[in-house]
């Protein structure tokens, strides 16, 4: 159904959006740990292992990124009002 996403692809995308950091800049892998714990609800210190082992991600995580980031997407197209009902 959903191609999965890898945590490291989910914050090139997201971190500069949501935090304001690129990557290679001074905090960006620490902004990249504490979003991806505030999403899975695991430990900042787990997150940043997968950042640097990939094989230990589970797939569930990397399935629930991918919904984070379209859900993301739709919310970048479709304005927070739509004001084509009022009268």
């Amino acid at each position: 159904m959903f191609e999965p996403l890898e945590p490291s692809e989910f914050c090139e995308k997201w971190i500069p959006i949501k935090r304001s950091k690129n990557p290679g800049e001074y905090g960006y892998r620490k902004e990249s740990c504490k979003l991806l714990a505030e999403l899975t609800g695991y430990g900042e210190t787990t997150c940043n292992n997968w950042l640097s082992t990939p094989s230990e991600i589970p797939q569930l995580v990397r399935l629930y990124l991918r919904s984070v980031d379209i859900l993301w997407q739709i919310q970048q197209i479709i304005p927070t009002q739509v004001n084509n009902f009022k009268q």
